[in-house]
């Protein structure tokens, strides 16, 4: 085998040399080594081994730069050649010097900034590099010179102080520029050959995803320059603890390592304790994905750096450090997430997503008024798939808002349906993320839409999500209020799911209902989930807020939350999301049909409104003559507070609409109806068993008040039920239907015949009336954990504390009723060690008589602020806790979420398509982004710098190709369009002016007979810094809200790498001078049938051209090169073009993986025959036929070995030519 030629310099050829000699690691002679190392010259020698730069030797003279002697200057060299270079000219010179290295630059010159250990300041180094080729094996020569600080001045001008001299572009980026790590594509060639050598080695190698958590949210607080400092702290951590060309940063907060697994968790613990520290403690907690050696194949080390990312990932709702590994099972999530972002664009364009409609109903009535739209996607093959599979995968990918304009116009079109069939009732609801309104001006967008479909915007009604914790809610905010102004209805969605925040409340947000997740109804925990649902929605109420409850799926829930006070309900209660045509069939037309009249709303919402526990008409029913026994067991037993209820009054006979839990019992208690009544009718529940007199006087009532006087007031009345039950209160009319004339009625009860609710049975004697007060306990519902306790002293010293009140909210937080808190000592309901410190903080209240504030954690890690006084008893003390839970999760937790590109990211998608021609991905996509931003012709052209052709193009319907007319374009005449010099300057632009357009591309636009192109896009791509071609945007809709300039720099960068990439594959696996497979896919095959579980036959021929030698020396280099592309195409022609390749200067190999035995035997047959034909090449070949795939090599070995028998007998016929 002939060995490449070392004289050619080019940089394909220095390149392939490197990868045939990459493994091999290169030894100085023993003397050769002692003279450079004693030398006064300041210079190093290394060698380029598995992809990053390696020193061998340092001399004296460069090794006192730094104050080492040349073992250790060698010894540093070995964790880090870049040690001590200014930050700002550490990632050009890491480019510069591994272009040079790899062959891809000829020379090495550079002048840059260090400061060594020795030096106070920084100095001026200049280096120059040279190859070297030593015993066989390629070295790196530089040299370095130090000026002196003095002379900074000299090389760096002041407003140049952060560039380096030599602005050169590498042909390459190997670095990131902040962070001096490996860049992306040049970690994937280290990961490549390091994990490789680790397996050589013996090691186990594992491959590291680690990000940021909260980094977003962490620039938008302390800005981007802090945001900087702590990804350059970040970086330096991962360097100290992997070493620099063994991790890499990939885009914003995500990084990347590989390292071997020993001792992995211990070091990785320890990674993230340090992690706490850096950058002076302004820091983040950071997840770490694994992707260990039990998974690891390595056949590509990107998809390994994804499925490391995807582990990092996988829990992004835990907010603290933590590690997770990699589980097979998860590949099915990135499968699916795949499908969804590939298929998105088609499925919106197929009309495969659509609205389904459920109704949400008020709890008052049973009626609805509301629809909620939910999208779902019905595959012509994959079935229908719900909102929740797919909602979260496109926000991910901040194309979600895409969706969601999609399902207003379906929407608007249905809501326009109804209208012409006659409906004005139902208001429809559209779920957007609250993330949406950082990808898109979506407030600004429906509105335009809602006003050109000429509908109301009461019909329809905006729900938010509740995620706002780290998002910019001012922004969010400001939306709302554009939704607000333009006459649409704005709901928060899902509140109280995950990290619900109820500050939405009280930071002004315009919202007029409140939508809580369908967690409350599903909790374990029924009882505490009632409480808090109750409270939220007593506080929803005191701020004019309706409340909705999704979940819904049975009676009982139903019950529970119209005696709560709740205002609507949704669910699968009421029937299943269905199709509009479906919807509107049941729920308007059918037999079942219950819809609310839109004149109707409002007299529901009046009662829906009204609290039924702190109502604002309080203070005109108390009577002081009124008193409340507290230790009366019947009243706690039956009544939890002021029974209060809300009735309706229509047809002569009164209904119970809803009502708190004391007043419900009472309705039990008399009579009046029972459980299983309520629940087979909770709509519409007709009080049977009530005070005849009662409805003669809310007869007169109705007549009186509110048809004379307009005016209602309060009545009290004393009313006697069929079982002998007396009851009093107070009656109030609120409201009146205008559709059906019912009238609704508040009832306040304030004293009742305690014996007969007690025993539930007649009683001769009646017993005593027990009163209660409405106002006894001030303190009894106030929001906050309140209590007052008393010392407990023993020999005159307090040892504890007893309990002399203690409010529902203490109650709760502890975890105990406040009838068993109440005269209880405090140390038995304390942990051991929150009890010492309440006797402190009460001590010096007794001591100080002073207020005593601080913050609090309790054992269940609830953090609390709160004030401990001297209480109006004597010698009692008071303490209000303060739930800070929000402030302090909000110091330790930040939003985490990565930041995709959202206009370029179907771009991507579609470029991306596995198995996907390149032709078509880049057809394909062309044509999605044009129809995207609505242009004429989309387009990529190829250039030499002065002519370029048209060699991809999407053009609207109606409008001609022009691809023909644009194969020989001038782009850089001297009389017209760029000057020359110009275009290789030139990145981007976007022209909106006719005139300059034609000037600047007059060639291109004289291609044109059927349009004028009235605004247009450019942007280059390049490689190694010429500019190999542009892609053209033309007439596209500039009223889009579209950053144009950065969509089209990405898509030119998109597109340009995936043509530049394809042009590098054909290089770097065909021969240039056969045009067959070289060595490098030959090796690849063999490798990959080694390593395969399933075993193949394979069938094999060695050839060796004869006589290629001889030809070379009598007839010259070109003859022999043509005999080398004859013998190629020969072979070619009798096999499969794909089952050949060019192996060494004039050895073949044949691998036919498709043919069975017979065939393959039989086409080596016929080939050997055509061997023996005049004016064909003379080759000798071996063959044979390889049944188990796995031993391969061993039959390529035979078939060698056969071949060098054929070469001899050749030979025994013809004279070797030496």
């Amino acid at each position: 085998m002939v060995r490449p030629c070392l004289r050619q310099r080019e940089s394909a050829t220095r390149l392939n040399w490197f990868e045939e000699k990459k493994m091999e690691r290169f030894k100085l002679d023993p003397q050769e080594l002692k003279k450079i190392e004693s030398s006064r010259i300041a210079m190093g020698v290394y060698q380029f081994v598995d992809g990053r730069l390696v020193m061998l030797a340092a001399s004296r003279g460069f090794s006192e730069m730094y104050g080492q002697t040349p073992a250790q200057r060698l010894k540093e060299a070995g964790t880090g050649l870049f040690r001590y270079i200014h930050p700002d000219d550490l990632a050009y010179i890491q480019n510069q010097l591994l272009a040079f290295a790899s062959g891809k630059a000829a020379v090495f010159k550079a002048i840059y900034r260090i400061k060594t250990p020795i030096d106070e300041d920084y100095a001026v180094v200049q280096a120059q590099g040279k190859h070297r080729l030593q015993r066989g094996h390629e070295t790196i020569v530089i040299w370095f010179a130090k000026e002196s600080s003095q002379r900074l001045a000299q090389f760096f001008r002041d407003d140049e102080a952060s560039e380096p001299v030599l602005k050169q572009k590498p042909m390459r980026q190997y670095y990131d520029v902040l962070t001096g790590l490996p860049s992306t594509s040049y970690f994937y060639e280290l990961a490549d050959a390091g994990t490789k050598r680790m397996f050589k080695e013996g090691k186990r190698p594992v491959v590291l995803a680690f990000n940021l958590i909260g980094f977003r949210q962490f620039n938008r607080q302390y800005s981007y320059s802090e945001g900087n400092q702590l990804l350059i702290a970040f970086a330096d951590l991962l360097r100290r603890t992997f070493t620099n060309e063994n991790c890499a940063r990939f885009d914003e907060d995500n990084f990347y390592a590989y390292t071997s697994e020993n001792n992995l968790d211990a070091r990785l613990r320890k990674l993230l304790q340090q992690a706490r520290t850096i950058n002076h403690g302004q820091s983040l907690c950071v997840r770490i994905g694994v992707y260990d050696e039990a998974n690891l194949t390595y056949e590509d080390i990107k998809s390994v750096c994804d499925y490391a990312m995807l582990a990092c990932n996988r829990d992004r709702k835990q907010v603290g450090s933590h590690i997770a590994y990699f589980e097979k099972d998860s590949k099915h999530e990135i499968e699916f997430e795949d499908y969804i972002l590939s298929n998105f664009d088609q499925a919106l364009k197929e009309g495969w997503i659509e609205p389904y409609y459920q109704p949400i109903v008020r709890i008052l009535n049973g009626q609805t008024g509301n629809w909620e739209a939910l999208a779902r996607w019905r595959d012509p093959e994959s079935g229908t798939l719900r909102d929740e599979q797919f909602i979260p995968i496109l926000d991910r990918a901040n194309v979600l808002y895409r969706l969601d304009l999609y399902m207003i116009e379906r929407v608007i079109a249905d809501l326009q349906k109804l209208k012409q069939r006659g409906c004005d009732d139902i208001a429809i609801s559209i779920n957007l993320f609250s993330s949406e309104f950082e990808q898109f001006n979506m407030a600004e967008a429906i509105s335009r839409k809602f006003k050109e479909s000429g509908l109301s915007p009461e019909l329809l009604v905006i729900e938010i999500t509740n995620d706002i914790r780290t998002l910019d809610s001012e922004k969010i905010k400001q939306q709302m209020e554009i939704f607000e102004q333009n006459g649409f209805s704005v709901w928060v969605d899902n509140f109280g799911e995950g990290y619900s925040s109820i500050g939405i409340m009280k930071q002004s947000f315009p919202i007029t209902c409140i939508k809580f997740d369908a967690s409350f109804m599903n909790d374990a925990d029924q009882k505490r989930s009632k409480v808090v649902l109750k409270k939220m929605i007593e506080m929803a109420e005191e701020l004019g807020i309706d409340t909705v409850v999704e979940g819904v799926e049975n009676a009982d829930q139903l019950l529970v939350l119209r005696e709560i006070g709740c205002s609507a309900v949704q669910g699968y209660y009421f029937g299943l999301p269905k199709s509009f045509e479906e919807a509107y069939r049941d729920w308007i037309v059918g037999p079942n049909a219950n819809v609310e009249r839109l004149e109707e709303s409002n007299y529901y919402n009046v009662m829906g409104m009204l609290s039924l526990d702190r109502p604002s008409f309080k203070q005109e029913i108390q009577d002081p003559s009124l008193s409340f026994e507290e230790d009366d067991p019947i009243f706690e037993k039956y009544f939890k507070g002021t029974p209060i209820g809300l009735l309706e009054y229509r047809d002569g006979k009164m209904y119970y609409v809803r009502g708190n839990e004391g007043y419900t019992q009472y309705l039990i208690s008399c009579g009046s109806v029972t459980m299983k009544e309520m629940e087979e009718d909770p709509f519409n529940t007709e009080l049977k068993a009530i005070g005849p007199q009662y409805l003669v006087d809310v007869k007169e009532w109705i007549k009186e008040e509110y048809w004379h006087d307009h005016r209602t007031k309060w009545h009290f009345s004393v009313h006697s039920f069929p079982n002998n039950l007396y009851v009093e209160g107070y009656q109030r009319i609120i409201s009146r239907n205008p559709n059906t004339g019912a009238f609704a009625m508040v009832d306040v009860l304030t004293s009742y015949n305690a014996n007969q609710v007690y025993h539930k049975k007649a009683r001769n004697d009646l017993g005593v009336l027990v009163n209660f007060n409405l106002n006894t306990d001030q303190y009894r519902d106030m929001p906050m954990p309140y209590l007052i306790v008393t010392p407990v002293y023993r020999k005159g010293k307090p040892v504890d504390m007893q309990y002399v009140y203690v409010n529902q909210a203490y109650a709760d937080v502890i975890g105990q009723t406040r009838e068993k808190l109440l005269s209880s000592r405090m140390s038995k309901f304390t942990t051991e060690k929150d009890f010492p410190y309440w006797m402190r903080e009460f001590a010096k209240t007794a001591e100080t008589r002073k207020l005593q504030t601080g913050i609090f954690k309790n054992q269940c890690g609830h953090w609390y602020e709160y004030v401990v006084a001297p209480a109006s008893v004597p010698d009692a003390y008071s303490l209000v806790l303060i739930n800070i839970d929000k402030q302090k999760q909000s110091e330790l937790e930040l939003e985490k979420k990565q930041q995709t590109n959202k206009e370029i990211i179907q771009l991507s998608e579609r470029l991306n398509v596995k198995n996907s021609k390149l032709e078509t991905a880049i057809a394909d996509a062309l044509g999605t982004l044009g129809r995207d931003i609505g242009a004429d012709r989309f387009y990529l052209m190829e250039t030499d710098q002065r002519f370029a052709k048209n060699t991809y193009e999407w053009v609207r319907h109606g409008i001609a190709s022009a691809q023909a007319k644009q194969q020989y374009v001038n782009i850089t005449s001297d009389g017209h369009g760029l000057k020359k010099g110009e275009l290789a300057a030139l990145e981007s632009m976007v022209l909106t002016d006719p005139d300059e357009i034609k000037a600047k591309f007059p060639d291109i636009i004289a291609s044109y007979t059927d349009y004028e192109v009235k605004n247009l896009m450019f942007a280059a791509f390049y490689e190694g810094g010429a500019i190999k071609g542009f892609v053209v945007a033309e007439n596209f809709d500039a009223d889009l809200n579209i950053d144009f300039k950065n969509l089209i720099e990405l898509t030119a960068d998109f597109l340009g790498a995936k043509i530049i990439g394809r042009n590098l594959e054909l290089q770097r696996d065909t021969d240039v001078l056969t045009g067959l497979n070289d060595r490098h896919p030959y090796l690849a095959k063999v490798k990959r049938y080694q390593q395969a579980e399933a075993s193949q036959g394979i069938g094999v021929v060695y050839c060796d051209l004869n006589g290629l030698k001889e030809t070379n020396d009598q007839q010259g280099h070109p003859a022999g090169d043509a005999l080398l592309i004859k013998a190629g195409n020969f072979l070619s022609e009798n096999f499969d073009h794909r089952f050949v390749y060019r192996v060494g200067g004039d050895e073949f190999v044949i691998l036919d993986d498709e043919n069975t035995r017979l065939d393959f035997l039989k086409k080596c047959h016929d080939f050997a025959r055509k061997l023996t034909q005049p004016d064909t090449p003379s080759i000798s070949i071996g063959v044979e036929w390889c049944a188990d795939s796995h031993k391969l090599e061993e039959a390529i070995n035979s078939a060698d070995r056969k071949m060098q028998e054929a070469k001899n007998e050749y030979y025994k016929k013809h004279k070797r030519y030496r």
